[in-house]
């Protein structure tokens, strides 16, 4: 049978996630920049010439693209090792 609640949320895994995620992606490890510093950073001059989008060119798209593919392979390995302690597998 099929369980109903087959999410099984969490807050906690959410949490610990983004602190998970936040930590290392804040370290100066590009060209002494982190990888936060650089999404966050880029966020400004996009804004600046709003209501025009950022150009495909922009580097904009790759920290954001980076930032989010690094948050969420931590909060899928943070969920499936919380749940998978929960449930007994290790």
């Amino acid at each position: 049978s099929f369980r109903g609640d087959w999410l099984r949320t969490d807050l906690s895994v959410i949490g610990f996630g983004l602190i998970g995620w936040l930590a290392p992606s804040s370290i100066p490890a590009i060209n002494g920049d982190s990888l936060t510093g650089l999404f966050f950073g880029s966020i400004g001059p996009e804004l600046a010439h709003w209501p025009t989008g950022p150009a495909l060119t922009s580097p904009f798209w790759l920290w954001m693209i980076l930032w989010h593919l690094g948050l969420f392979i931590t909060l899928t390995f943070g969920q499936i090792g919380f749940k998978g302690r929960a449930d007994g597998y290790w």
